[in-house]
């Protein structure tokens, strides 16, 4: 049974009235996607969660909410959207119970301001801050994902987090996701947490890999960002999986690119897809494109070593 008085209270407490947010249904079952960028106001009006509970009881579809508010009149939900951070979050998929004691412990870290239960022993984890910009968000949360064992793939400020209120239906019972509330009153700053360390600011799939784009491989890079910009999107329901794929294998294969930088050229690629995969399906893709991929590695660098050997020559 949905509990709109959940979904109505949460987005209340976790925004501020004029902000604008994105609300996103996804059936598992059908793969039917829907986004609407809307002011927080119009989210709880009686229209919206009509839509958003006959979505979920009928099409059992899974609904949910932008962790941060986004700039007006947007139409997508990318990283360049973000107009306003609102919390620091993280996505504790296995063993939730362990991760709130570990956070406890520590000295360092102020209490969170609500714990979201989306299904058992799986939980999001929410301070409300204030004074953040983005690059400074997704650093801390990259190094409280690391240090804490949460999701790795879950620390972009675009991210997604399950409405309170409706019913989990990716598990194989349906279970409601319900929101635990312990200081939702109290404002954080960055002085109230650990400072990120340098260096800090790869992605957390990839944060062990050395930088691999040398300065004499510069060429490569630009060719695999310019091939990406000239690609079409990927469009659910047009073989945008494949299409996807052959995408991955084309830079970790053919442009020989180590996963990192090859996962930074396709984050502007993955915004006009339709609808956008999620940074932890993209790290998968390339993980299986690398190892099941069919195109020859490197195959696509040697033009860029002739002509770059020919220019040094010339000069």
């Amino acid at each position: 049974m949905v509990d709109t008085k959940g979904s109505l209270e949460f987005l209340q407490t976790a925004y501020h009235p004029d902000d604008w947010v994105a609300v996103l249904v996804k059936s598992s079952n059908s793969r039917h996607v829907a986004q609407r960028v809307v002011p927080v106001s119009v989210a709880m009006s009686p229209r919206v969660q009509a839509w958003l509970t006959r979505e979920n009881e009928s099409s059992a579809a899974n609904v949910y909410v932008s962790v941060n508010a986004l700039r007006s009149r947007t139409a997508s939900r990318c990283r360049s959207d973000v107009g306003a951070i609102r919390h620091l979050f993280l996505d504790a998929d296995d063993d939730g119970g362990a991760v709130l004691q570990t956070i406890d412990r520590r000295s360092d870290l102020p209490s969170a301001s609500y714990i979201l239960h989306s299904s058992p022993n799986r939980i999001h984890i929410f301070w409300r801050v204030i004074e953040f910009r983005i690059d400074d968000v997704e650093a801390l949360q990259r190094r409280l994902a690391r240090e804490l064992r949460t999701d790795p793939a879950a620390t972009s400020c675009s991210q997604l987090t399950r409405l309170p209120g409706f019913i989990n239906r990716k598990r194989p019972v349906p279970w409601p996701v319900t929101i635990e509330y312990r200081c939702p009153g109290v404002l954080y700053s960055p002085a109230d947490f650990p400072t990120p360390p340098l260096n800090s600011d790869t992605h957390p799939e990839f944060a062990s890999r050395p930088i691999s784009v040398r300065r004499r491989d510069a060429q490569i890079l630009e060719r695999a960002r310019r091939y990406l910009a000239a690609l079409p999107p990927a469009i659910s329901g047009q073989h945008g999986d494949v299409h996807t794929f052959r995408v991955c294998c084309r830079l970790v294969r053919g442009f020989a690119l180590e996963d990192r930088d090859a996962f930074e050229l396709l984050r502007a690629w993955n915004a006009r897809c339709q609808p956008p995969w999620s940074e932890r399906e993209l790290a998968d893709k390339l993980r299986r494109a690398r190892t099941y991929g069919r195109e020859p590695v490197g195959g696509l660098c040697e033009s860029v070593h002739r002509v770059g050997d020919a220019t040094a020559r010339m000069r």
